[in-house]
């Protein structure tokens, strides 16, 4: 068999992780717990306290001289965004998307946003020579992430690439702020540019000053089948002016995938890696956690936290038959009294929707499933998080105002909170309704891989994309909604 092209290979990520979107019917969690939750009501103490645009136009209207296609890329179509909040500043919050993509997935840049007032207001700015956009030689930008560590500072992550070779050329690389993200460094390097390198995130520890974490997936796409898929973590002392050599945290079986990882650090000094897995093989799909006690240095076996039969087939729009936003990246947080919460997409048809969550209460060892209630069409996306209350909150887009015969394909943000660790929920509607069909291209997923939420010190912090008729600045932008309690 020939080698796969880049984009032979993200479509078959989407086909089989992707666009299967991790589809649990039902967890079979490492646990013999029973899943909980009880029916989810609309007359919620939560509201949406605060809705504002946080991009607006391009920084880049007149493209990066230099880089590879640059012509391809759509001015002022931004996706993928996520959100921090900083421990020692709560209205203090960093955001960052993808700015200015293209077909291909890439980007022109990743611009970030900070703002020191809660949210109400942001001012946008760039990591320097990040890409030629920014006085830098990459070619693109993708996969951003934010975080803070225990001590203030920002940590930027994500990919900065060449695309005029084949396979790509990827680099993984690391920025950081002391002031509140309003000024970034220059990139470091973690891993130097090779096919492959892919999904990045980056994790601030809360207890140690200057450590910070970062873990990605790399896809051997120089090599025929079976692929080599790694998951690989390094780690930072200095808070990321340098970064340790790369160590590996899990090799995926032949035939098998390991994608989107992300680390969580308990403050007992435990980490954990946090990915999902699709393995061709056994036809299984999986949500997989490794545990560190030695900071990253060494790891070990991952358990398995959830299992299904993978989804053979795509979920697509009945009317357009265009596939619908199925990336399968399960999203984690850890709450005040240490439990470890995973959120994934579960739905199971074109109607059916479903987001499945696990949690664990000894440190990663074995989980347990819980429901959440109230989701009754199509959904994708998920994002969790935790307040400093305990809290859980998720956030999620679906499709159950959609309507057969118009001339859209409308989506939802809405939110669901529990206060009893996921025993009960409480729901509200966000954002929306907006327009998917007027978004980024299917083969993106509409607004990319990923939203984001962060808990605040009472509610949470919610950053994601709309498209029309909200967005003003270009197909989609980046929105944020502080989600409060309400009366």
């Amino acid at each position: 068999m020939t080698t796969p092209t880049r984009l032979t290979w993200n479509r078959q990520k989407r086909l089989v992780i992707g666009l299967t979107g991790l589809v649990f019917a039902s967890l079979i969690a490492a646990t013999t717990a029973t899943a909980t939750g009880s029916p989810a009501s609309t007359g919620t103490p939560y509201r949406v306290k605060t809705l504002t645009a946080v991009s607006g136009p391009s920084p880049f209207a007149a493209g990066c001289p230099g880089g590879f296609h640059d012509e391809l890329k759509t001015t002022g179509l931004v996706v993928e965004p996520a959100i921090a909040v900083n421990p020692r500043n709560p209205r203090n919050l960093i955001a960052t998307w993808k700015q200015d993509i293209s077909p291909r997935w890439n980007a022109r840049d990743a611009l970030i946003a900070s703002s020191f007032d809660g949210g109400k207001t942001w001012r946008r700015t760039t990591v320097p020579r990040l890409t030629r956009c920014t006085g830098g030689t990459s070619d693109t930008a993708s996969d951003p992430w934010v975080s803070f560590g225990g001590d203030g500072t920002a940590y930027f992550g994500g990919q900065a690439g060449i695309t005029s070779t084949e396979p790509e050329q990827i680099a993984i690389v690391a920025s950081h702020s002391n002031s509140g993200g309003r000024r970034w460094t220059p990139p470091a390097t973690v891993a130097p540019r090779l096919g492959g390198n892919e999904q990045p995130a980056v994790t601030g520890s809360p207890t140690r000053p200057g450590h910070a974490y970062m873990a990605w997936a790399n896809f051997r796409l120089d090599v025929d089948p079976p692929w080599t898929n790694t998951v690989s973590f390094a780690r930072t002392r200095d808070r990321g002016v340098t970064w340790s050599r790369p160590v590996l945290v899990d090799r995926a079986g032949p035939f098998a995938i390991d994608q989107a990882p992300r680390i969580q650090a308990l403050r007992n000094g435990t980490l954990l890696a946090i990915f999902a897995r699709a393995d061709f093989a056994t036809l299984r799909a999986s949500i997989q956690v490794a545990r560190s006690l030695d900071e990253g240095r060494t790891w070990l076996p991952p358990v398995e936290a959830g299992s299904k039969p993978l989804q053979v087939d795509e979920f697509v729009d009945p009317e357009t038959h265009e596939t619908l936003p199925q990336p399968g990246y399960p999203s984690s947080t850890v709450g005040p009294d240490g439990t470890v919460y995973v959120a994934f997409e579960n739905s199971t048809s074109p109607t059916s929707g479903g987001i499945g969550i696990v949690k664990s209460r000894d440190g990663g060892r074995t989980w347990s499933t819980i429901a959440l209630p109230g989701v009754t069409a199509f959904a994708f996306e998920p994002a969790i998080a935790v307040d400093k209350h305990g809290t859980v909150g998720v956030i999620w887009y679906d499709l159950r105002n959609d309507r057969t015969g118009d001339t859209a394909t409308t989506a939802d943000l809405w939110f669901s909170g529990s206060k009893d660790g996921g025993a009960t929920w409480r729901q509200i509607h966000v954002a929306g309704p907006t327009d998917l069909r007027t978004a980024a291209p299917a083969a993106q997923n509409r607004f990319g891989e990923y939203q984001g939420l962060a808990g605040l010190k009472t509610g949470f912090g919610a950053i994601f994309g709309l498209a029309s008729p909200q967005a003003k600045n270009g197909a989609t932008d980046i929105f944020f909604a502080h989600i409060a309690p309400g009366r």
